[in-house]
């Protein structure tokens, strides 16, 4: 039988105690965190990505300032709730932004806080929320996307696709590559011009909306037309008549007008000078005019006219001076443009309606009278014709 050595317990016992303590220690050092008061903040992101778990990392400058504690999925994406140590807390912006990110393409996800755009106060205070502006899209989610993809594709229908493909790009190379080319300089020189067309289509909306609100009325329109355009049909024989008797009659008026055709265009140019004279005094024409019947319809009670005709009584009054050779001979001189003075209504107050005198060769108010004067010798010379 073996003896054990008196110390051997001892050295058990103490060696039991030394392994108890580096345990305690390990376990405290390795769930400090949990235990550990922290700042709580939340994280919302269209997705969370597909390894984002409890305990993964949160960095700050590539430093570990904190972890996740919770990840939940709603309806309009995922909701990541955060502890972040409070020194690290301190000393972040409250205005800072969120990523979510992997390691490496098949990695666990991890948080990383980004900077915000423009400096603010310091400082990430309790229950804060974040927006998460992008998440690393994983690899497997990219193989997952395709999957699905290739199941949704006939791979049978797929292969004779990609054949006829190859068999129409087959030895269109260069052809290919020129329009390319051509297609890349259409765009470069498009590209200027964008915020035109933008303007452009901005317009086009406004015009569409136009024409959208006068559907209605474009299709009345239409349907117009297509009854016009039966008529036509259904009268196409006289339409051919009227187009033939047309034509004859421009052949008959082409027959008269192109032998005399130099005489017409000299007529025309006697006639601009005097043409161009009506027209600078065509204001006055219908001025007259009107005067002239509101005279009549005045002057008809008076000397019994009833429309078509007068009764009146004539008699021989004093003229005025008679012309004189050469002192009255005629002179085409006068200017001053057109001229109605009070017509087509005269009013009493504009009466008598004071008179121009243009040069003309003659004046019957020379003398300064306005009315009738005796010329002796005048009415004798009336009377026998001249003689004596």
């Amino acid at each position: 039988m073996t003896t054990v050595p008196a110390w051997m317990p001892k050295f058990a016992a103490a060696g039991f105690v030394v392994f108890a303590v580096a345990v305690l220690v390990l376990a405290y050092h390795g769930f400090r965190g949990s235990f550990t008061p922290g700042v709580r903040v939340t994280v919302e992101s269209g997705r969370s990505g597909l390894v984002l778990e409890h305990g993964a990392m949160v960095k700050a400058h590539g430093v570990h300032v904190g972890s996740v504690t919770a990840v939940h999925h709603t309806a309009s994406g995922a909701v990541v709730e955060l502890r972040l140590d409070p020194d690290a807390a301190a000393q972040l912006p409250a205005g800072v932004g969120a990523d979510i990110r992997a390691t490496t393409v098949f990695g666990a996800k991890y948080v990383t806080l980004t900077d915000p755009p423009a400096p603010g106060p310091v400082g990430l205070a309790e229950g804060t929320v974040l927006q998460a502006s992008r998440v690393t899209v994983e690899t497997n989610t990219v193989f997952e996307s395709l999957s699905d993809v290739l199941r949704a594709v006939d791979p049978a229908e797929l292969n004779r696709t990609l054949g006829a493909l190859s068999s129409a790009l087959r030895g269109q190379g260069e052809a290919f590559g020129r329009a390319l080319v051509d297609t890349d300089t259409v765009l470069t020189r498009i590209e200027p011009r964008t915020e035109t067309l933008r303007r452009d289509l901005a317009a086009a909306e406004v015009t569409a909306d136009i024409y959208a609100g006068a559907t209605d009325e474009i299709v009345a329109s239409l349907d117009n037309l297509a009854v016009t355009g039966t008529t036509l049909v259904d009268r196409a024989d006289d339409l051919d008549r009227v187009l033939l008797a047309s034509i004859g009659m421009g052949d008959a008026g082409r027959r008269v007008v192109e032998p005399n055709s130099a005489g017409i265009v000299d007529v025309l140019d006697l006639l601009r000078p005097t043409a161009s004279l009506f027209e600078e005094y065509s204001p006055v024409l219908p001025c007259f005019l009107q005067g002239a019947d509101r005279a009549r319809q005045l002057a008809e009670p008076a000397s019994g006219g009833n429309g078509s005709s007068m009764m009146l009584k004539s008699t021989i009054l004093l003229g005025v001076d008679p012309y004189e050779y050469p002192r009255n001979l005629p002179v085409v001189e006068a200017t001053g443009g057109p001229r109605c003075g009070p017509l087509p209504i005269v009013t009493p107050d504009e009466t008598p309606a004071p008179y121009v005198v243009a040069d003309t060769g003659a004046n019957p108010f020379e003398a300064g009278s306005t009315s009738p004067v005796f010329v002796p010798g005048s009415l004798f010379e009336l009377l026998t014709g001249g003689a004596g």
